[in-house]
């Protein structure tokens, strides 16, 4: 025997069976959680071992004996309590209309904790997608490679626990509204009389048992062919069903007494043979009618429309439609609509919306391209600033050359333009499908091998192309013999066509100058985290 450990199992009514004396590593909740030991659970809100739904029932001597016996054989001193007095039954209820308050108002708080983590977590992700929501790719051989691909791990992490916390949340409210359904219906009439069905059945196997029975089996011609006996219960079995029956008349008195002050007061009427006949149309479930064609003790049957009639239990019927009243056919059914616990107000939380942050995520998963394609897309604000300086108006031509993943023609279709993008790299032409369908068309060419013959002139075009190497002013100057007359040229450049002395930097200078047009910087990092470089705008208007 393990010295100076005692450990008592006790059962009562108010508390349930549970574990007293045991201490965190003392090997006693390896033992009983094993079935054939007992099946004892651990409970985390009271921090001890016990038994599931066993409070307000009669003890279970079997798993109890089981424990004691499997503590015991491990060296333990066990000693077993059980007290199988019942409560009141409005005892009963009332403490368990708290118990189920408390859940709810626990699981009201854990939705909101989830919540709380889940809006958070969104928040993280959110900073981090900006870097990529823009449609930014993942530089391969680039140095803003490896930030990138660290954001997008984070960014994953973190919109991976908001769905997680938020999943968590939303099924902490479900759960907390339904027990406050629970809460509601079971005060019901109709509820009522089934729990009251219910407990007059089991007494019934009860008072069979107590008193002993036969069993008949019958052959094909009704005679019996073999007789099953059993015997009055006896020992603990005999103990446990006279204290469940004292706790079932308790119960059913008090329910009785609740349904027909019901009945009286018109919220419920109980249907039986006395008051449900043959040819009578029965509502039933709340919505189906049909005609009574036999009357049973529990049961009616009804037509179906098959070969056979349904059955409907006398608690599921709502009213009944009766021909046989002494004034002619009559409606039968509750009068008033019954009592019920007061709604309270339905626990919600906010769902997290993370179709943008999965979007941006997948983005930057799947679209890699080379250092070489200096692919720096458009941010947000500079995209607005192309916009209101290209002043675009519904059904203009639109060119965005070397697109990119589309957020200047993204732009342009808002406004009502008629778009065409080209663009070289492959997977880029499959961003450009899917993020700008209202695009008209999109060529897979290399810019400054394309030509008006093949694409067209147009009132419009903004663009943002590489810029290392003069290749800006390359593809810029190339742009211009696609402008229609009277059309102008909105490009984002490298701040180096303002200051460089090669002759080809200030003939582009010139050609600005003669055209009218202008050159406006771009605030610092406006491309940042994925490029430092600074950058302009650049205007020109088409050749007069």
């Amino acid at each position: 025997m393990k010295r100076g450990i005692l450990i008592t199992i006790r059962h009562t009514h108010e508390d349930g069976t549970l574990v007293y004396g045991t201490r965190k590593g003392d090997g006693v909740y390896d033992i009983i959680r094993k079935y054939e030991n007992g099946n004892f659970k651990f409970f985390p809100s009271i921090r001890m071992i016990g038994l599931r739904n066993s409070r307000d029932q009669v003890a279970d001597r079997w798993a109890i004996k089981a424990a004691a016996e499997a503590l015991r054989k491990a060296g333990f001193e066990v000693k077993v309590e059980i007290d199988d007095n019942f409560r009141d039954r409005a005892q009963v209820l009332a403490d368990k209309a708290d118990r189920l308050e408390d859940r709810r108002d626990a699981l009201a708080a854990k939705a909101d904790r989830h919540a709380g983590a889940a809006s958070a977590a969104h928040d993280r992700a959110h900073q981090i997608s900006e870097r990529f929501a823009a449609g930014q790719p993942i530089l391969v051989g680039h140095h803003s490679e490896r930030g990138a691909r660290a954001d997008r791990k984070r960014m994953d992490q973190a919109m991976r626990k908001s769905i997680g916390e938020n999943d968590k949340a939303q099924d902490a409210a479900r759960r907390a509204n339904a027990v406050g359904n629970q809460m509601r219906r079971s005060a019901t009439p109709a509820v009522t009389a089934r729990r009251i069905k219910t407990a007059e059945a089991e007494l019934r196997k009860i008072n069979k048992s107590l008193d002993g029975y036969e069993r008949r089996h019958l052959d094909h011609a009704g005679q019996p062919y073999y007789i099953e006996t059993h015997q009055a219960a006896t020992g603990d079995h005999r103990e446990s069903l006279l204290a469940r029956k004292s706790q079932l008349e308790n119960q059913l008195e008090y329910d009785r007494a609740q349904l027909a002050a019901a009945v009286e007061m018109g919220e419920y009427v109980e249907w039986g043979k006395h008051n449900v006949h043959v040819g009578d149309v029965v509502h039933y479930w709340g919505i189906r009618a049909r005609t009574v064609v036999k009357v049973n003790k529990v049961t009616v049957a009804v037509e179906s429309g098959y070969s056979y009639p349904d059955k409907v239990k006398y608690t599921d019927i709502r009213a009944v439609e009766c021909p046989h009243g002494e004034d002619g056919p009559a409606v039968i059914a509750t009068n008033q609509p019954g009592k019920k616990v007061p709604a309270r107000p339905k626990v919600e939380v906010p769902k997290i919306d993370t179709e943008k942050l999965q979007a941006a995520a997948k983005l930057a998963d799947n679209v890699r391209v080379g250092r070489d394609r200096e692919a720096f897309v458009s941010p947000p604000a500079v995209v607005d600033k192309l916009m209101e300086l290209a002043e675009i108006e519904r059904a203009m031509t639109v060119l965005e050359p070397s697109a990119g993943t589309g957020n200047i023609a993204a732009a342009a279709v808002e406004v009502g333009a008629i778009v065409t993008c080209v663009e070289i790299d492959n997977n880029l032409v499959e961003v450009l499908a899917s993020r700008v369908p209202g695009a008209t068309m999109i060529y897979r060419h290399d810019f400054l091998e394309t030509d008006t013959a093949q694409v067209g002139t147009y009132d419009r075009i903004v663009m943002n192309p590489p810029f290392s190497g003069g290749k800006d002013i390359l593809h810029v100057t190339h742009a211009l013999s696609f402008l229609k007359p009277g059309g102008r040229l909105v490009a984002v450049m490298g701040t180096g066509v303002v200051f460089h002395t090669s002759k080809t930097a200030e003939r582009f200078r010139t050609l600005v100058e003669d055209r009218g047009g202008s050159i406006e910087a771009l605030p610092a990092g406006s491309f940042a985290p994925a490029t430092n470089a600074a950058t302009v705008v650049v205007v020109i208007p088409a050749e007069q």
